[in-house]
């Protein structure tokens, strides 16, 4: 708001054919800044455990949503207007799709943010002050992974399964970081195409959830029913084409994991019609 950056930005571009479809893959995309099934997990699994007071959930949960949005605006300015997006001589501006090349993604960003504060911190201490921002944001985002993962592992091993080693937080913490390890040191790029699928699964298990619930305790359930719904069906439309292009690629994994999912999606529905039907007058 003080240096009223200026944006370099064409209005659109072009939507690569490689990407697939608009729809659904550009639902798929956005949501993953928009609609994040990561993001329950962590409400479920780590923030209410911090709550002095129940009635503190509507201020963290509705702020927590208000700072996301002004960091995807600052993020959206960083690379918009603090990054040129043609190639002009003696400018001295970094080019955005040039520094996209290089796959250095947290460089791109502290180029454009140091630039975007230059009047106020100055090119080069900007850039730091984005780098240690945006370190921070990855480091722990992998810690609360980790712990979370770690929830998960013993609740479906240790009490779904009774398998008891699995209720040792040890143990399991030692599991998910062994396979963790093993995707951060080998080919962790592998299952990445299937990431925002199966990230939008989860928004869509966890809408849908809350909107059961909601019906079981006779209340309006619209505000979340709805967009559960959507968000299944584009996950399913995502999945299934998805599944297509691995299987021509002969990549088995990939379709292994795709044809999973959609199974489980099918599996949520299945389960919401039971709930439905059966659930008492």
């Amino acid at each position: 708001m003080l240096t009223r950056p200026q944006i370099n930005t064409p209005a659109f571009l072009v939507w690569t054919a490689k990407q697939g479809p608009l729809f659904p893959m550009l639902f798929v995309f956005i949501a993953c800044g928009a609609v994040s099934g990561f993001h329950s997990l962590i409400s479920s699994g780590t923030t209410v455990k911090q709550l002095d007071n129940e009635k503190n959930a509507l201020k963290i949960g509705y702020g927590a949503m208000l700072l996301e949005g002004a960091l995807a605006v600052l993020a959206l300015l960083s690379v918009t207007a603090g990054l040129s997006w043609i190639n002009k001589e003696g400018t001295g501006c970094p080019v955005y799709p040039e520094l996209l090349k290089t796959g250095d993604w947290i460089g791109t960003f502290s180029a454009g943010y140091g630039r975007v504060v230059s009047k106020i911190l100055g090119i080069s201490f900007g850039c730091l002050v984005a780098t240690i921002t945006l370190n921070s944001f990855v480091m722990t985002t992998l810690d609360t992974a980790t712990r979370i993962t770690r929830y998960i592992t013993e609740e479906f091993f240790g009490k779904g399964l009774k398998i008891r080693i699995f209720n040792n937080r040890f143990f399991s913490t030692s599991i998910v970081i062994f396979f963790a390890g093993y995707l951060a040191f080998g080919n962790w790029k592998a299952i990445w195409p299937v990431f925002g699928a199966s990230n939008q699964l989860v928004a869509a298990l966890a809408l849908i959830v809350v909107s059961l619930w909601l019906i079981n305790h006779k209340k309006s359930a619209f505000f979340s029913g709805l967009p559960g719904i959507f968000m299944l069906l584009v996950t399913v439309s995502a999945l299934i084409y998805q599944s297509f292009v691995f299987f021509n690629q002969k990549n088995a994994l990939l379709f292994a994991i795709s044809i999973i999912l959609i199974f489980l999606s099918f599996f949520v529905l299945f389960e919401v019609y039971s709930f439905l039907k059966n659930r008492p007058e």
